[in-house]
């Protein structure tokens, strides 16, 4: 039987006081509402008085999707908090195809401003300042820069080809100070992560959740590379739920549009509403016009369109990747070491022989014409020296992957030298 989690112990001290706007709300209300329901209660602007009427967009098969008036009308105006009920329907079927969870009435959606706000929002629903936060180490820079600000207490959990070390993770909780409250939630970028580019398979999923259930713990699945799977994609955390302790942040920047600003959060409904409620009172919903050019989109492909869609994106990435493996193995050699992605964006070198690669990047690598990011960027103390650097292909072109891997191999064998 499914465990019955309380979460009451998960909430902050701000989530716990949230209610909901009443004028959100009255919003909502009137979306379900019949066609022939009056209402005095909206303070929305009249849509008659804005300057569009209605658009085509042309799609990249030179077929086109329709915004006529009365979509226009829509996308032009206020939406309820969790989204435009037809693409939060389509989303539901989207999670219910790829993920199969094992209850998927426990859980509802929230469709936010790209991934990023709906993490933002996750990680106030459940931390107070000084709370403890279990990441990957390294980890997305985003998330640190936040949880610093945030003042949280973040416990780097040390990671290798496949994610998330289980025995380091299962040994911080095991020893544990007994005068330290235990953490409540787990942070992770189970697929390509950024920035080592490491995946998680189902053996390394089912540990980690195992742990999670021995010490309560909330996961945080943060997956915007999910659609960026160079092989058949291993269960998710979400998948294998059957306690509604899995929070899953999904994004469309990397197969529809970046500039679109469309995530969506999956969470058990006690949580969800929390999240719903913090949305009312910041962005109120994600843009109208954004959805709408969604749905228009998803109406017109199938999920076997969209899947296939997706599928012509891995394989790009893919491609991307073999590139920059071969002149990462000709120009770099034995100066570097490091462990091929099957997912995402990026390439995590290990300089051999350097200590800290800051100078190096910004300075001498940069001077040839060639910027990579260095390694301090994703640890949670930066002032520390790390030898890595971090490498993108996603947009170069072959030839700037070519010639950009022959200037920094030229920049490690001056700099070794020395």
């Amino acid at each position: 039987m499914p465990t019955c989690l309380d979460y009451a112990r998960f909430l902050s001290k701000a989530a716990a006081r949230r209610q909901p706007s009443a004028i959100r709300e009255a919003t909502q209300l009137f979306s379900r509402s019949p066609p022939s329901t009056i209402s005095f209660a909206s303070g929305s602007p009249n849509t008659s008085l804005f300057p569009f009427k209605q658009a085509t967009i042309t799609l990249i098969d030179g077929t086109n999707i329709e915004l006529d008036p009365s979509a226009m009308s829509k996308a032009l105006q206020y939406l309820p908090t969790p989204g435009l009920a037809d693409l939060l329907e389509w989303l539901k079927k989207l999670q219910n195809y790829y993920h199969s969870p094992d209850d998927f009435k426990r859980y509802d959606l929230c469709i936010t401003n790209g991934s990023m706000e709906g993490l933002s929002k996750v990680f106030e629903l459940i931390l107070n300042p000084g709370d403890p936060i279990l990441v990957d180490s390294p980890c997305y820079s985003g998330s640190l820069d936040f949880l610093r600000g945030f003042g949280a207490d973040i416990i780097s959990i040390e990671t290798d080809s496949n994610g998330m070390n289980v025995n380091h993770l299962n040994e911080t909780l095991t020893n544990w100070a007994t005068s330290k409250s235990l953490p409540k939630v787990l942070y992770t970028i189970p697929n390509g992560s950024n920035p080592t580019g490491a995946s998680m398979n189902l053996a390394r999923k089912q540990a980690i959740y195992e742990i999670a259930k021995k010490y309560n713990l909330l996961i945080i699945e943060d997956d915007p590379y999910f659609f960026l799977q160079f092989t058949k994609p291993d269960p998710s955390f979400l998948s294998m739920d059957i306690d509604g302790r899995v929070i899953r942040l999904d994004s469309m920047s990397k197969v529809l549009s970046a500039g679109m600003r469309l995530g969506f959060v999956t969470a058990p409904v006690p949580l969800w509403k929390k999240i719903v409620y913090h949305q009312q009172v910041t962005s109120m919903h994600a843009s109208s016009l954004s959805q709408m050019v969604a749905l228009k989109l998803f109406e017109k492909w199938n999920l076997s369109e969209f899947d296939e869609h997706t599928k012509r994106i891995s394989k790009f990435y893919e491609n991307q990747k073999n590139l920059m493996v071969n002149a990462i193995n000709k120009y770099l050699k034995d100066m570097i070491t490091f462990n091929e992605p099957t997912a995402g964006m990026f390439i995590w070198l290990k300089i051999n022989g350097i200590d800290d690669t800051r100078k190096l990047i910004y300075e001498k690598a940069l001077g040839q014409e060639v910027l990579l990011l260095p390694g301090s960027a994703f640890f949670v103390d930066q002032s520390k020296s790390y030898p890595f650097v971090r490498v993108s292909y996603s947009l170069c072109t072959p030839e700037q992957i070519e010639t950009g891997m022959a200037r920094f191999g030229k920049v490690l064998q001056e700099e070794l030298k020395h």
